[in-house]
């Protein structure tokens, strides 16, 4: 699927859900300078990426470049809220069963996001965001299942999961390195005809 019927497929579904949209993100300035700003807001990086890990314009070209330009295979997106750029997700098939301790990595699509607007919080516009994207890829990629793996003491994530389908399955011990530790995650997951 190219960038163009992604964000027009985008489009349709976000007019349905509240003003929400998501689009891939570019490779234009603007885009990189949008992410940088809300990855280097201590606000944000406390929950996505770690205070002790900004990235400034630099090191969000050199991580986010290879992916808008599909030379990865993490699509990355903007979340939109009334067309302006409120936040970030990103979406991609899983070819590391180990790394989520699954049997199987097959049809297995994994999520990571943040909302970049620090009082947009709690309104919803995550989860919206995350409802269109789990919906393109069990509809356009035939994902079975899809993944997300929230830090054990981000209770606000957890819960906007769980309210669209997504169950816990076990904790990953020590999963992700967070402000110098390895932290604690929950894998999560949602089966295809379960949202």
């Amino acid at each position: 699927m190219t960038a163009d019927s992604a964000d027009s497929l985008f489009e349709a579904l976000g007019d349905v859900l509240q003003g929400v949209g998501l689009r891939p993100m570019l490779d234009e300035a603007a885009d990189y300078e949008q992410l940088s700003q809300w990855l280097t807001d201590e606000r944000v990086l406390e929950w996505y990426e770690g205070r002790d890990q900004p990235y400034p314009l630099e090191r969000v070209i050199a991580k986010f470049s290879p992916r808008v330009l599909r030379r990865e295979a993490v699509m990355p997106c903007f979340i939109l809220l009334a067309g302006r750029p409120v936040g970030y997700l990103q979406y991609y098939p899983v070819t590391d069963a180990a790394g989520y301790e699954l049997e199987s990595a097959e049809d297995t699509w994994a999520f990571d996001l943040f909302v970049g607007e620090p009082e947009l919080w709690s309104a919803g516009v995550g989860s919206t965001a995350l409802r269109l994207a789990v919906r393109y890829v069990f509809e356009e990629h035939g994902a079975k299942h899809c993944v997300i793996d929230p830090r054990v003491d981000n209770p606000r994530a957890i819960r906007a999961y769980e309210k669209l389908g997504f169950t816990k399955v076990k904790v990953l011990v020590g999963h992700e390195e967070h402000e110098g530790a390895m932290r604690d995650c929950w894998l999560m997951e949602l089966r295809a005809g379960d949202s």
